[in-house]
């Protein structure tokens, strides 16, 4: 019977868990919802950068058109056009496909999200959070996308403004976003997210970014130069803004794309070519056609190259060795190796996406094309090969200094043979009378003490012979003390430093 009770217990107990468990599994989990600071910090990172471009764009545009002396038609199709622009989104005016846009707003508004994101995210950040982050800083963007779209499509009726592709308008949106929102949370979270990477990754950051600093820069010193050179061609080419305000819009344009021609002579350098409509230049030899007439382009060499040019491809090569260099430097062995690699692949990959945003449709002067794809394929070769070379002699005479470093630390020290350790000095029995010096000061005392081991009393000595040669061993321990005088009342005046020491034969005593 109590056999039966036991189970029907049983089988209740495990009827209630059965019933705890499914209505556990009944109640949906609660995710954890942002408090209303996290919800000020992402909508701030959603739409501070988007509103702060659209305020500045409209402050923009109203004043060029009314310096143009110009009516404020077509002011909203004009505002959402150049937001477009920003992320460049092609577009169509008046029939004619502008695809070429600069770079310095898209460059400016990857900085503002990238800081913006930065700024609401801490090392010790959860994954969840970073994910938040960039999603808000991805949709505020979209959100004013669509309204520009739909602006657009209102105000072609009133400017030959087309409609762009919206597939195109929002891929190039969410890449411009997701790209700077990635870089500001990884810039944020670096001392986490950096542990978390092999160690060879983590060192070849800052000589890729060197190595990518030094190739734009070799593009932008051959355009200073050419601009120099080409000096009296681009003051014709300002002349014909027909008056101040022109020159004016003119040089705000060249400046605008400045960096797209940078880029286009740095793919030049590194042995691409930058082809713009019919022009086409690199340094095995130039194409000469026609251009717009765009004060910068005067940089442009017109005609074919001299048999010089292919001299500048020591500038990869340089570079090269200055990457490896740097890799080898921070790291030894082989993984010197794989950093330089890795360096290469990441600057490639960066220079031809640039390679890729600088060009376009120019309308009727053609395609401007940079070979994007040659571009980011020859700058990896070039770092990889030269930087390569050069990490593993670095990394080979770090090697050899270190241990040649080691040899002279060894041979500095002394050789430890086996059982050389330093052994404490044993009492000896002593054989002879030490040697006094004569010279010795009369003053210095030396005091001696017997040594009993035993505590038992001294056993009486036995009878000697007088006449018979005795040698007696005695262990004492002796102190030297010039400065300290002998007690007085510790023995007989007249008795010297030794009268403790026996001085001749003991007699038995009865």
């Amino acid at each position: 019977m109590s056999s039966l009770v036991d189970r029907a217990q049983r089988v209740a107990q495990g009827a209630r868990r059965r019933a705890v468990g499914d209505e556990e599994r009944q109640v949906p989990r609660q995710r954890p919802v942002p408090d209303a600071d996290e919800m000020r910090a992402l909508l701030a990172v959603a739409f501070r950068p988007a509103g702060v471009t659209v305020v500045l764009l409209s402050a923009l545009i109203v004043v060029t058109l009314v310096a143009a002396n110009s009516d404020l038609t077509g002011t909203f199709g004009a505002i959402a056009a150049s937001w477009l622009a920003i992320h460049q989104v092609p577009l169509t005016i008046d029939g004619t496909s502008l695809g070429v846009l600069p770079l310095i707003p898209t460059a400016g508004m990857v900085w503002v999200v990238a800081r913006g994101c930065a700024g609401v995210v801490h090392p010790a950040s959860s994954r969840r959070h970073a994910l938040q982050v960039i999603g808000a800083a991805v949709a505020g963007p979209l959100v004013v996308t669509a309204i520009s779209l739909a602006v657009i499509a209102d105000a072609s009726a009133v400017i030959p403004l087309s409609s762009p592709n919206a597939l195109a308008a929002f891929g190039w949106v969410l890449f411009v976003h997701l790209l700077a929102s990635a870089i500001g949370v990884t810039v944020a979270m670096w001392p986490t997210l950096g542990a978390q990477v092999p160690s060879w990754v983590r060192d070849a950051v800052r000589p890729g970014l060197r190595a990518l600093a030094a190739i734009l820069g070799a593009g932008a010193v051959m355009v200073t130069i050419s601009l120099l050179m080409e000096w009296s061609t681009v003051g014709s080419l300002l002349e014909r803004g027909d008056g101040v305000v022109g020159m004016l819009g003119l040089t705000i344009l060249s400046v605008l794309y400045l960096p797209n021609v940078v880029v286009g002579a740095a793919a030049a350098v590194m042995g691409g070519t930058a082809q713009i409509g019919d022009v086409s230049v690199s340094v095995f030899g130039n194409v000469g056609g026609s251009l717009p007439p765009l004060p910068l382009l005067g940089a442009v060499p017109d005609g074919v190259s001299g048999g010089a040019w292919p001299a500048l491809l020591v500038i990869p090569l340089l570079i090269g060795v200055m990457l490896g260099r740097d890799c080898g430097r921070r790291v030894a062995g082989q993984e010197a190796l794989f950093t330089v690699l890795t360096a290469a692949a990441g600057v490639g990959a960066v220079t031809a996406v640039l390679g890729l945003v600088s060009g376009g449709r120019l309308g009727a002067f053609g395609t401007v094309e940079l070979n994007w794809w040659a571009f980011g394929l020859l700058t990896f070769a070039w770092l990889g090969l030269a930087g390569a070379v050069t990490a593993v002699v670095v990394a080979w005479h770090r090697s050899r200094g270190a241990v040649d470093e080691d040899a002279a630390d060894t041979e500095d020290e002394e050789p430890h043979l086996p059982g050389a350790e330093e052994v404490p000095a044993i009492a000896a029995p002593i054989t002879e009378e030490p040697v006094v010096a004569e010279d010795v000061a009369p003053s210095r005392v030396i005091e001696a003490e017997l040594v009993d081991d035993t505590e038992a009393p001294a056993a009486p000595v036995a009878p000697q012979d007088t006449d018979s040669d005795t040698e007696v061993v005695v262990d004492v321990e002796v102190e030297e003390d010039p400065a300290t005088e002998e007690p007085e009342g510790t023995g007989d005046a007249g008795e010297s430093p030794e009268a403790d020491l026996p001085r001749g034969p003991a007699t038995p005593s009865d």
